[in-house]
């Protein structure tokens, strides 16, 4: 999780933004781990304490730890959840950055055989702190989601898989 920061020499300047947008790209890779895991404590990692969060296209504000706090209630009616992240662009501005993406959420229902898929648009600002890149204010807008039935996984000539 740490930030790792190279000394300032000719050439290091694009070498130093590399890394900075791979370590940010690491913290959005553990975000999403952490929400499909439904681990409150590693959610905590991902955001600056005073972060400022605002979900549901600003129905729901949240900081770090209300967020974490609630994680495990809000992903309750789910068996089973897959984030992934895409269409992203990170532009690092010295110990700043910010981050425009796509988050799309697959989400296997526990009460009925159905799935919901949920696309996100993400606007971040991050800030290099001693523990590493971290999210200090979010601005999470879906603008698509479908629902589906799903069936039985069945691998032909083997078998199927009946939870």
């Amino acid at each position: 999780m740490s930030s790792i920061k190279v000394e300032k020499s000719a050439g290091d300047e694009e070498t130093q933004n590399l890394l900075d947008i791979q370590a940010i790209r690491s913290l959005l890779d553990r975000y999403a781990f952490a929400m499909d895991r439904k681990d409150p404590e590693l959610m905590r990692t991902c955001f600056t304490e005073d972060a400022d969060l605002s979900y549901y296209g600003g129905l729901k504000r949240f900081n770090r730890d209300s967020f974490a706090d609630q994680l495990l209630t809000g992903l309750e009616p789910f068996r089973t959840i897959n984030h992934s992240v895409s269409s992203i662009q990170i532009v690092v501005e010295g110990d700043t950055a910010h981050g425009d993406m796509h988050i799309f959420a697959t989400m296997m229902l526990k009460a009925t055989p159905s799935v919901i898929v949920r696309g996100v648009h993400v606007v971040d600002e991050y800030e290099r702190t001693a523990a590493g890149w971290k999210v200090s204010n979010r601005r999470h807008a879906p603008f698509l989601q479908y629902e589906m039935p799903t069936t039985l996984i069945d691998f032909p000539g083997v078998g199927g898989i009946n939870e």
